[in-house]
């Protein structure tokens, strides 16, 4: 290979590394984005096991109370 040939060979696998890295680095915040709303969906499913304890805590002391 000629030294022009290796250079235009450098210069295609530089483009390549920049483009690949704002492609992971987009991936990257696409997996936290995810990773937030994965928490959120857990929290809001304790908040409403939660919330239907505590219903059927009330609907039960409100039956034995009459």
């Amino acid at each position: 290979m000629s030294h022009e040939s290796l250079v235009r060979e450098v210069h295609s696998l530089r483009r390549d590394v920049a483009e690949l890295s704002g492609n992971v680095h987009d991936l990257v915040e696409a997996w936290r984005t995810a990773h937030g709303v994965v928490r959120f969906v857990k929290w809001m499913g304790g908040m409403a096991t939660a919330g239907t304890a505590l219903w059927a805590l009330i609907q039960l002391a409100w039956a034995t109370r009459k």
